[in-house]
């Protein structure tokens, strides 16, 4: 009966982390406009500041959520710098890498490269994407429909961009094919100073429906390789995307074999 007893423990424990994450947002969400929105009009000379502070204590809110509540395990987590021409490649796991990629900045916050699907009608997020201005791009039009806004982030951003290659969630943990086109055009526009963020051990928080079968098996570790230079000539870049590929690649079956020996 105990390894019933357990699982049953697990999930109740799991459906009050997604209670809890899902509050988090909603409550998050009037803060956001009411408060934050009119402190930034009070101050805008703090307007760094205030964004910075509020985004990790929303990303402190939901991984302390899933490690209290939900019983999930997480390493202590290397930095990365916050200043200008940094680009940050991270693996896509879960539904905290979020959070995760914001506590590894020392301070300030990215820009984070977002869907066009996640810009509206999404509590938090769709708000949160307009005040930090994230770049938002359509995986349903050509690199050209959103040409301009990556070039534009390149060229002038003053906070770290971060952007998830593979473009997707990874089922199994394994990582994906980079796809290269909002890759290129950031890469093509601007040198940056390119850290790799590579996550793992956080699998059961990848869907929803994942979640409710409990999140106690999280066992979170990052490890951040760089920094890289990216290459001046854009003939270099398809190989120098394929090398960053090959490391991500290694670095995470590096941390999978240790979880898993």
């Amino acid at each position: 009966m105990r390894p019933t007893v357990k699982v049953d423990d697990m999930k109740v424990r799991g459906c009050l982390t997604i209670a809890t994450v899902g509050t988090i947002l909603t409550v998050a969400d009037v803060i956001q406009r009411v408060v934050i929105k009119t402190l930034l009009k009070m101050f805008p000379v703090r307007r760094e500041a205030v964004l910075s502070w509020w985004q990790r204590c929303l990303a402190r809110a939901i991984v302390g959520s899933v490690r209290v509540v939900g019983g999930g395990k997480f390493r202590s987590l290397p930095t990365i710098p916050s200043c200008p021409g940094v680009l940050i490649l991270m693996n896509h796991q879960s539904l905290i890498d979020i959070p995760l990629a914001n506590l590894l900045l020392e301070d300030g916050y990215p820009r984070i490269v977002t869907r066009k699907r996640y810009s509206r009608g999404v509590p938090l997020i769709s708000h949160m994407t307009r005040l930090y201005e994230y770049p938002v791009v359509d995986s349903n039009t050509s690199v050209k429909g959103h040409f301009e806004t990556l070039q534009k982030v390149a060229r002038t951003s003053k906070a770290p961009v971060l952007i998830y290659p593979e473009g997707t969630r990874s089922l199994d943990g394994q990582l994906l094919p980079f796809r290269k086109g909002a890759l290129n055009i950031l890469l093509r526009n601007r040198i940056w100073m390119v850290y790799l963020a590579v996550v793992d051990g956080v699998l059961p928080c990848a869907q929803l429906s994942t979640m409710l079968q409990g999140v106690g098996e999280v066992n979170c570790r990052v490890r951040v390789l760089g920094p890289f230079d990216s290459p001046a000539d854009p003939k270099s870049i398809p190989n120098w995307l394929d090398e960053m590929e090959g490391r991500m690649r290694a670095e995470l079956q590096l941390l999978r074999a240790a979880n898993h020996p």
